[in-house]
């Protein structure tokens, strides 16, 4: 049978996005399967998608489409509102007059066997304007009470055209029926999936806490960041990551600096795949105060982590099993949440046999066996219809989505994704499944991208190829540390080339980056006193895979940064042949053409290792401009003039620059100065940074 998803838009990011296409995946083995999304904003989808599944748009909002003569900006009756989508619905804004045509043409057309809606309002269109030949089915993704009730009025108006209603929730299933019911549709629960990972699972020895999602109120992200507050003394050695984008991002920012968690609360911004930073972490967390299922749950137990819940309406209390399998802790109070977390962080054992038990109980949400209950929802619906419609002809049937063979090769080496394991030796895995070659034998190939113009040659790697049963072929290549010599200090994109073919940067897949936490704790403890590699995969906005090669002779790496009364202080360890000498110096010097430096005392810790306190009104009271950039330095020598440039690169992601946030210190000036040219009496702002390269500086700003 052919299967249609109508969507509000698959090219972003969403729990909706994901579940839609984990089911169009397994589906596709099987049936013929498309994914039609109302709005098209970007060029390509976020989440991967399998070419098998047809993937189109019905109104085009790319910037610069216009330019291609695809625009949909200001077509005649986007200013009209929807008649179908009700005023209260969440995405009203987005619909109009123009909207409701193309969605309505679209469904009418159809060839689809079988059409699924996928939130309130796209249900509504697909109820009331579907073709007659084709069942019709609602998905429903959010708690069912959370709906407004003008919504639900209308739903209960227009869905006895459905032929089938699902919810991601048994509980949520009985609140359909009794708070809407809608006699003769039947309402069945049936979970989101989430795929078996393509990573191993975490063992939950990392002390990392792991929380994902968009950065939404209902999320609860400030509660989760307090109870780690009231941890992080007991515990110095963890850290609590959380990933996602959103409005809340900055409200976050700032609880954390007024926690005083910089660099162990980080926003780690967006981030898929996600698999490989969830098994990086040892404990899940998830803190909503509503969720219509618990994608994140599912997706944290299936790499192994147990995980610390509020007992929020609906979703988690049918994922997890409290006590087994993580915690469910008390809705909306950061007392429960912390207790959960110091249970898992404190027990090593029951972290471990949880994690375990996460892992067994997660493989119920696999795609092939939620696909089956699709299939037979279909099929039930489908003999219902034929029973009461002598003219509709049922589609033509097919086996259930079964246990295996849930991938199909790419159409071409330039839609497949290349998925990336690094090691704490220094070697990196490359792996991708790709078409038939035919007479082209591709091979890994990495090139640089300069960022001064001065070109490395191209470093080709040997590159294996093994068939899949499939029909397609596997190609694996091997980075070592001893290629650093020939990459040097740089990025280089990953890409795979054929003779009489041209050069395919390749996407990106699954950055399994773990073992780099340990790598750098070992460094940090033990800096070598010889040249200092590091490789790092990471992607750009477009999704193509990068590589961050570091080699340098010497290099100073910051591992901490505090900002309070009046002073940063800073620590950090030295590689390379050199060691701190007594009387070493940091230096402050001022960015752009008023060039200036200070320096300050550094205590010595160890043979490599440093602190230096920086006084910052050195800087507030010679400032020439209201906005100045101050770049850090290391003189490891009071005699050999020689500097370091202080950097924070070495870590497992390659935003350092987002992830550590810290905070601002205010100062007035209070000392005449023959170089400023204004001199406030209200404060200075500084604020140390990462820069986007990498480097450490501080920024001093009059606002």
């Amino acid at each position: 049978m052919k299967i249609s998803f109508l969507i509000n838009n698959i090219y972003g990011i969403g729990g909706t996005n994901r579940t839609v296409i984990n089911l169009a995946e397994a589906l596709c083995v099987h049936h013929e399967v498309e994914i039609v999304s109302v709005f098209r904003r970007a060029t390509a989808p976020k989440f991967e998608i399998s070419p098998r599944i047809a993937v189109r748009a019905l109104v085009d909002l790319r910037p610069g489409s216009s330019d291609r003569g695809s625009s949909d900006r200001g077509a005649a009756g986007s200013d009209v509102p929807s008649e179908v989508v009700p005023r209260q619905e969440e995405f009203y804004a987005q619909y109009s007059r123009f909207t409701d045509g193309r969605i309505i043409r679209d469904l009418q057309r159809t060839s689809a066997d079988v059409v699924v809606g996928t939130r309130p309002s796209l249900n509504l269109f697909v109820a009331a304007h579907t073709r007659d030949g084709a069942l019709r089915v609602a998905q429903e993704h959010m708690t069912h009470l959370a709906i407004p009730s003008a919504v639900r009025e209308e739903m209960a108006r227009v869905y006895p055209r459905l032929d089938a209603i699902t919810t991601v929730t048994e509980a949520d299933a009985h609140s359909f029926t009794e708070h809407t019911p809608i006699p003769g549709i039947p309402v069945v629960g049936i979970p989101n999936s989430v795929p078996e990972p393509l990573v191993e699972p975490s063992d939950c020895s990392h002390k990392v806490i792991v929380s994902a999602g968009r950065m939404h109120e209902i999320k609860r992200y400030d509660l989760l960041i307090r109870a780690f507050g009231r941890l992080a003394e007991e515990f110095p050695d963890w850290q609590l990551r959380i990933y996602g984008d959103g409005g809340e991002a900055g409200k976050l920012r700032a609880l954390v600096s007024e926690l005083g968690l910089a660099g162990r609360a980080l926003l780690m911004g967006g981030f898929s795949p996600i698999e490989s930073e969830w098994a990086k972490g040892s404990i899940a967390a998830v803190t909503s105060s509503a969720e219509s299922f618990g994608m994140t749950l599912v997706e944290a137990m299936r790499c192994g982590l147990p995980v610390v819940s509020t007992d929020c309406p609906v979703g988690p209390r049918e994922i997890l099993r409290d006590g087994e399998d993580g915690f469910l802790v008390p809705n909306g109070e950061v007392e429960g949440i912390t207790w959960g977390l110091r249970r898992l962080m404190a027990d090593d054992g029951t972290r471990r046999a949880m994690g375990a038990a996460a892992l067994r109980n997660a493989a119920r949400y696999d795609p092939a066996a939620v696909a089956d209950r699709y299939v037979e929802l279909f099929e039930d619906a489908a003999r219902r219809r034929a029973a009461l419609d002598r003219g509709y002809r049922a589609p033509a049937g097919a086996g259930k989505a079964g246990t295996g063979g849930l991938t199909v090769p790419p159409v071409s080496i330039g839609t497949a994704t290349v998925d990336v394991t690094a090691d704490d030796a220094g070697f990196l895995r490359f792996s991708a499944d790709g078409p038939e070659e035919g007479r082209r034998r591709w091979q890994f190939v990495l090139r640089h991208k300069p960022a001064d113009g001065d070109r490395r040659p191209d470093l080709p790697l040997a590159t294996s190829r093994k068939d899949l049963d499939n029909g397609g072929i596997r190609y694996t290549a091997v980075l070592t540390p001893s290629a650093l010599g020939e990459l040097g200090d740089g990025r280089w994109q990953v890409t795979m080339s054929a003779a009489k073919a041209p050069s395919v940067h390749m996407k990106a897949g699954v950055r399994d980056t773990r073992a780099l936490i340990g790598a750098r704790a070992r460094l940090v403890a033990h800096p070598p006193t010889g040249p200092l590699g590091w490789t790092l995969p990471y992607t750009q906005p477009n999704g193509r895979l990068m590589l961050r090669t570091v080699l340098r002779e010497e290099h100073a790496e910051c591992t901490r940064v505090e900002a309070a009364d009046g002073a940063v202080t800073v620590r950090g360890v030295l590689t390379g042949g050199r060691r701190i000498e007594p009387g070493a110096l940091f230096i402050a010097s001022r960015r752009g053409r008023h060039a200036k430096s200070f320096s300050t005392p550094v205590q010595v810790l160890g043979r490599q290792a440093f602190r230096a306190e920086v006084p910052l009104r050195r800087v507030v009271d010679h400032r020439l401009e209201r906005w100045e950039d101050w770049d850090w330095w290391l003189q490891p020598d009071p005699y050999d003039r020689r500097k370091v440039r202080v950097c924070h690169l070495l870590e497992d992601f390659p935003d350092v620059k987002g992830a550590y946030v810290y905070p601002s210190v205010p100062l007035a000036g209070d000392e005449a100065s023959p170089y400023a040219v204004v001199h406030p009496a209200r404060p200075v702002w500084v604020r140390p940074y990462c820069s986007a390269s990498g480097a450490m500086a501080m920024n001093v700003v009059d606002r």
